[in-house]
């Protein structure tokens, strides 16, 4: 087959990783792939996490697939939507395509607008969604109704997880009929025998806890810095390790010195996350909205406890028997999950094996070959 993949801009993050992962497995086993994408000048990538996208996107080529960058293509909205739905088109008229798939909410727009009577298959994956905890009301509703009417020009949608399905549903975007969930593919295997490697010559560290996000109001850092305060003063032998990067930054910072966290917390910027996984002995995502959370099953991989937030893709990966779903809201609930004892190995074991990269592809395909 001959597949587009847009997204609007390439990073280390949750969706653009696991768009790379699909379309570099699509190429692996023969299909002519086209991985295309803004300049991602937004996303404020330092040296490291550069050169980790850089090298997944070499493994894309060598794999036999093409990057195409059209440089209009922002995060932000904007008049330079329209010059990015004009580059887009031009792209997608070059050949005869067999599937265009877009990615995340602005892509998922100008990418199924640009594909109209193109002849092509039109898949679209919104990654979670942006109906809360991203913009303004009235921004908000211009999306809900740009997805509503563009559901009915797309021929599959995919979620990854139940809820987000449902939350699209309730909002009436999309038919059930249309709707498929595949959860976003990690190498589970490959985590679970680097972190077994790495505890042999440093084993865990008790009440060790780590956290991987970009540092984004989103993400919900803000809400892990206050209840960390308390987890604190109930276990001064307490630690958590905050692996990512991002705009708030220095903000979150200040916030630590505020809460006199400064012994207790620390920032390492963006980094491999494995290293820092096998060294915790649970992990915690307090995200005010999640598509699902591909951390927490690099952290099920790690055999690691997990304590999230109660938001859709979060609360249905997250269950009773692998940690704990909280109010992110609430310092004391997040402080109590964080002290809990837990004994789960098994458990976190099976339940990552759910989520690997063959298991993702398996799904993908399923939902092309339906369309």
């Amino acid at each position: 087959m001959r597949i587009i993949h847009l997204i609007t801009r390439m990073d280390r993050g949750g969706s653009a990783i696991n768009t790379l992962v699909t379309a570099t497995e699509q190429a692996k086993a023969g299909h002519a792939v086209t991985l295309v994408c803004g300049a991602s000048h937004e996303s404020r990538m330092r040296a490291r996490e550069q050169q980790a996208l850089d090298a997944g996107l070499e493994a894309l080529r060598a794999a036999g697939g093409e990057v195409a960058v059209v440089p209009a293509l922002r995060r932000a909205i904007g008049w330079r939507d329209v010059a990015a739905w004009w580059q887009l088109r031009a792209l997608l008229r070059r050949g005869p395509l067999d599937v265009v798939h877009t990615h995340t909410s602005k892509a998922g727009v100008l990418g199924r607008v640009a594909a109209l009577g193109l002849g092509a298959r039109v898949v679209h994956t919104p990654h979670g969604h942006i109906f809360h905890g991203y913009f303004s009301p009235w921004k908000t509703a211009i999306f809900v109704a740009l997805e509503r009417l563009l559901a009915r020009v797309t021929d599959r949608l995919i979620a990854l997880t139940e809820a987000e399905r449902e939350d699209h549903l309730r909002l009436r975007i999309g038919d059930r009929r249309q709707w498929r969930v595949v959860p976003s593919g990690v190498d589970v295997e490959a985590i679970a025998a680097r972190v077994a490697t790495l505890r042999r010559d440093h084993p865990r560290q008790p009440w060790h806890a780590v956290s991987v996000g970009r540092l984004t109001p989103i993400k919900g850092m803000d809400r892990l810095l206050r209840a960390w305060a308390v987890v604190a003063t109930r276990q001064p032998r307490a630690r958590l390790t905050i692996v990512g990067d991002g705009e708030l930054r220095a903000e979150l910072e200040a916030q630590r010195a505020r809460l006199a966290l400064q012994a207790s917390v620390r920032f390492v910027g963006w980094d491999d996350p494995v290293p820092w996984l096998a060294r915790a002995d649970r992990f915690v995502l307090l995200s005010r909205n999640e598509g699902m959370g591909r951390a927490v099953v690099e952290a099920f991989a790690a055999e690691l406890p997990c304590i999230v937030s109660d938001v859709c893709g979060l609360a249905e990966l997250v269950t009773a028997d692998v940690g704990a779903v909280v109010d992110g809201d609430d310092p004391e609930a997040v402080a109590t999950a964080l002290l809990a004892s837990y004994d789960c190995q098994v458990a976190l074991r099976r339940r990552a094996r759910r989520y690997s990269i063959a298991a993702m592809m398996e799904g993908i395909g399923k939902a092309y070959a339906c369309v």
